[in-house]
């Protein structure tokens, strides 16, 4: 009776067997599996979302905030309405010089101050810097948050500029306090105060009339066209990216291009896996308000 006590309290005490271990083990593995493949994509559509509202605040606010100064671009130039490269004190800065007709009537003007192509970023297409110029119609700020008196004269450049973590669009402005023209402040070498961080491109086209018809042109056709036609609009696309990188496979910098009037860009990084995103606005200066245009290309 004993012998049958001890083999019933060993019968009892017996564990798994291999094969039940197994099954638990690829039961466990599976789980896990599932619940780090949920955790993962949770925290990838989390980057996702933040990366989106960071590209859209920085669109949306950054670019509406150099819009507004663009429309303020001639204002107080009653006498020269009609905008192109010889317009006296114009408010798209082309021309510079002491004699002739010219935008920026003042003499030495370095041309790297002035509206052109040619700028750094980080695609195979160049950046472009728009430079503007115009009377505060208020007491305001300039882009660099320094204060300006009604009827100061304000003029502003909007180019791309290294940062920390890439380009960043940025705004170089002239001294405040005098009401006389002056590019004193302005530097050519001047990093300017950060409007929107991490711009892979800035392109600005200016939108002209030449009879009943309406185009946009780059800065460099505008500049070398012979019949000398009046700026009407700015069209502004900026290229922005995110703060980090995105490990997504719907993300692909290798075969990812954006459209722009002349030409597809391509980001020069073809492997980090940044959100990108394309903003274009297109802003009606002073003097077209009113126009009817025909837009026939681009």
């Amino acid at each position: 009776m004993s012998l049958q006590l001890n083999q019933k309290v060993k019968s009892e005490q017996a564990g798994f067997t291999l094969v039940e271990l197994i099954v638990a083990l690829a039961i466990g593995l599976i789980v896990s599996a599932a619940a780090l493949q949920l955790f993962t994509g949770g925290l990838i559509t989390a980057k996702l979302q933040e990366a989106s509202a960071e590209l859209q605040d920085s669109g949306v606010f950054g670019v509406e905030y150099v819009a507004r100064d663009i429309r303020l671009a001639n204002f107080g130039n009653t006498n020269n309405p009609i905008l192109n490269g010889a317009t006296q004190q114009g408010g798209i800065v082309f021309t510079s010089g002491e004699t002739g007709n010219v935008n920026l009537k003042l003499k030495d003007v370095d041309a790297n101050l002035l509206t052109k192509s040619g700028g750094t970023a980080d695609t195979n297409l160049k950046s472009d810097q728009l430079t503007i110029q115009f009377r505060a119609p208020n007491k305001m700020v300039n882009c660099e948050g320094k204060e300006v008196k009604t009827g100061e004269y304000v003029i502003q450049r909007y180019f791309l500029s290294g940062s920390t973590g890439g380009l960043a669009l940025t705004c170089d402005a002239n001294n405040t306090g005098s009401n006389d023209v002056s590019i004193a402040g302005l530097s050519a070498t001047d990093k300017g105060v950060v409007i929107m961080p991490r711009v892979d491109l800035l392109r600005f086209y200016i939108g002209a009339k030449v009879g009943n018809n309406f185009s946009y042109y780059t800065i460099d056709q505008f500049n070398t066209s012979t019949n000398s036609p009046r700026a009407i609009s700015i069209r502004m696309m900026v290229l922005v990216r995110s703060k980090d990188p995105i490990t997504s496979k719907n993300i692909d910098p290798s075969k990812e291009t954006f459209g722009f009037p002349d030409g597809t860009v391509k980001p020069t990084d073809t492997k980090t896996q940044y959100l990108r995103r394309l903003y274009t606005t297109n802003i009606a200066l002073r003097n077209g308000l009113g126009e009817k245009v025909y837009e026939s290309s681009n």
